[in-house]
């Protein structure tokens, strides 16, 4: 399916606004499965707008296109998409409502100039936003779809996450792609992992997103009679390196499996200072199964607030695997959660010492019937990085606890 992503905006071209909107859409489209092949830029002036439309619509099966939805006079993308396909601009009863609706959430009455972003091309059909006021719209010309989206970041991801992803297995009109996300091996890894099957099926085409420190494995380019025996096949090679089949990040899957078994999770962190807490609840939903957390980074929280005996600290460090079970086990009891995650180690790029070296984490999980530990060394990773993937290392432990496989095993690749 030719993809290509159009996003418009004066700003855009003068370097005052980075263009993130663009650089997530492809990042969903490869998790999904989907290639983009062109990705173009054109400023706030209707004539080029509706040029860059043209093409997109003769020579692309798929077009995404954000912003220029507002109310203000350089917002001219619907009137340049009416220009591109011939039709007139009229105002849309649907439009009129998602606006009408959004104001009502402040409590407001729209005036005349915001209800100007009800004016669309005739015949488009109208995506509800469920965060603002620009309503978005699709036009199908036969041989392309567009899809037009605000470009108000969140308003975008939400409205793609809700109209465009859902559509994409239709609009390609294939066999669905299977994707495999992953954690606890590099890319090269795990390419030469899956080499022998790429050399059994030469139809077959891997594709690597890396999304630190995940990776996304997408593999396409085999008919239905191939998919079952690609997936089973390709499931067995990645092995432990595969936490999920599916378009969905660590800390989501995690709370999948947690709502599914009714288990409530809490954590203590030391190393990752709060990153833990903060990935989960990023998961709608996360309240009916996260507790709450302790960010003890000094060792004197970690014995007043989590119970670890200051001997324990004193006689194996605050960066061991017999603290951080301690931490684990101390949260669980203080937080009144089923299952608790800790983390402690060196993020770097100081503290590091003999045994114990820059980028070393201990996670542990405590759960009813005692708790699990592994330990990594992230070698090579920045700070920020080092904490991501001892978060990411601690909430695997949770997933594959609760998922009933075998919790530990993160050895190095």
């Amino acid at each position: 399916m030719r993809t290509t992503i159009i996003s418009t905006g004066d700003e855009l071209l003068a370097g005052a606004v980075t263009d993130t909107n663009a650089r997530w859409m492809a990042a969903r489209f490869s998790e999904i499965g989907f290639e983009v092949g062109r990705m173009e830029t054109v400023g706030d002036d209707i004539d080029r707008i509706a040029a860059v439309l043209r093409r997109g619509f003769s020579d692309s099966d798929l077009l995404v296109v954000s912003g220029g939805l507002g109310p203000t006079d350089d917002d001219v993308t619907a009137r340049a998409a009416a220009l591109a396909i011939d039709a007139p601009i009229t105002r849309n009863a649907e439009a009129e409502d998602v606006i009408r609706a959004a104001f009502e959430r402040l409590n407001r009455n729209p005036d005349p100039v915001n209800l100007r972003q009800a004016d669309l091309p005739r015949d488009c059909r109208v995506l509800r936003n469920r965060l603002g006021s620009a309503a978005g719209f699709v036009i199908d010309s036969g041989s392309c779809v567009a899809y037009f989206l605000p470009g108000v970041p969140s308003e975008l991801r939400g409205m793609f996450d809700e109209h465009v992803a859902p559509a994409l297995p239709r609009l390609a009109g294939g066999v669905p792609p299977l994707v495999f996300r992953c954690f606890g091996a590099g890319e090269s890894d795990l390419q030469s992992i899956l080499n022998s099957l790429l050399s059994k099926y030469p139809v077959l085409k891997a594709s690597f997103l890396v999304i630190h420190p995940e990776v996304n494995i997408t593999l396409t380019g085999f008919g239905e009679d191939l998919r079952h025996d690609i997936r089973e096949e390709a499931s067995a090679l990645l092995g432990r390196a595969v936490f999920a089949e599916e378009a969905v990040d660590l800390p989501t899957a995690l709370g999948r499996e947690l709502a599914a078994a009714g288990l409530t999770i809490g954590c203590a962190e030391s190393c990752t200072g709060g990153l833990i807490g903060h990935s989960i609840t990023r998961v709608a939903g996360s309240s009916a199964w996260f507790r709450g957390g302790v960010v003890a980074y000094s060792n004197d929280l970690k014995t007043s607030l989590l119970g670890v005996p200051r001997s324990l600290i004193d006689r194996h460090g605050a960066v061991s695997e017999e603290t951080a079970r301690a931490m684990a086990a101390g949260a669980r009891e203080r937080l009144g959660c089923d299952l608790a995650l800790a983390t402690s180690g060196i993020a770097g790029p100081g503290g590091g010492g003999t045994g114990k070296p820059v980028g070393l984490v201990h996670a542990a999980l405590a759960h009813p019937r005692g708790t699990e530990h592994a330990s990594r060394v992230f070698a090579g990773y920045d700070r920020s990085g080092v904490k991501r993937a001892a978060a990411w290392t601690v909430m695997l432990l949770a997933l594959r606890w609760t998922a009933g496989t075998e919790p530990g095993g993160f050895e190095e690749r």
